[in-house]
């Protein structure tokens, strides 16, 4: 079963993924080391969250021994929580040989269920991932700048619908989606409509990005949604590491609230729609 079978054996179709992203400084004023911090915010979401996405970069950062601590935290929710999808956001890509290599990394070595790739590189960089686990295939990404290349015209398509296509061609095996970012909506809709991939829709809460837009545009199909700083950071001071712990909890109580506030008003118009027809 790879992770999109994962993915459609979830009644609903908007499901939530916390973002592990280790601001280190945060951490460092938190007294905590950077497993038992994970493993913190780990427990305490796991009754309402079923996606964890890590944030290589940050990992990355911090050296080997972060490095030694994502693998001992992959796992610890693997031994415990072993029916969590796990998502490795490193956006690896390269030439076919070099992109296989970054397959065997993500999936033998570490563990993840699935992968962020590139596709700068084109299928060279897809297919190896294909051929693997699957591949969550960056898209329209949520930052300022993605306009810059994604949404450049190719003969009458944009980039980002050039992607859609190639993603399409290499998914055979059914294990592919791609990443779009909720600050663009507009561009969101306009993806949906054209594909029933699954979508990762990172930028709500931090980056601005709005619930109801967001969740309108997306209907229709499996979306992932991501939420990073704004659950694992949700204030700048706590009063302890039980504060804290309940702190995260209430974010995610929050970001669940917002999400099925307007999933609820979607399925009762959908309905209602139905019915008059």
């Amino acid at each position: 079963m790879n992770w999109v079978d994962k993915l459609n054996n979830f009644d609903e179709n908007n499901i939530v993924c916390v973002g592990i992203d280790p601001l280190i400084g945060k951490i460092d004023n938190l007294g905590l080391d950077l497993f038992d911090w994970c493993k913190l915010v780990i427990d305490s979401t796991s009754e309402y969250c079923d996606i964890y996405k890590f944030q290589f970069a940050y990992f990355e950062e911090g050296g080997i021994e972060s490095l030694s601590n994502l693998k001992s935290i992959i796992e610890y929710i693997k031994e415990k929580y072993p029916e969590k999808i796990l998502i490795g956001d490193s956006k690896r890509a390269d030439i076919d040989s070099t992109a296989q290599a970054y397959a065997n990394s993500m999936y033998d070595y570490w563990g993840f269920d699935v992968a962020t790739v590139n596709p700068y590189f084109g299928s060279d960089s897809i297919i190896p991932f294909s051929e693997k686990n699957g591949a969550i295939v960056i898209c329209k990404s949520s930052n300022k700048s993605s306009n810059e290349i994604q949404d450049k015209m190719v003969g009458n398509k944009c980039i980002y619908e050039e992607v859609i296509e190639i993603v399409e061609r290499c998914n055979s095996s059914k294990n592919l989606g791609i990443v779009v970012g909720a600050t663009y909506a507009k561009e969101l809709k306009k993806i949906r409509s054209s594909t029933n991939l699954p979508l990762l829709i990172p930028g709500l809460g931090f980056q601005g990005g709005d619930f109801k837009s967001t969740i309108q545009a997306a209907e229709g199909g499996k979306n992932i949604l991501n939420s990073s700083r704004g659950i694992c950071f949700p204030k700048d001071r706590f009063e302890s590491i039980y504060d804290y712990s309940e702190s995260i909890q209430k974010a995610l109580n929050k970001f669940i609230r917002n999400i099925n506030s307007v999933s609820s008003w979607s399925g009762k118009i959908e309905k209602l729609w139905k019915r008059l027809q």
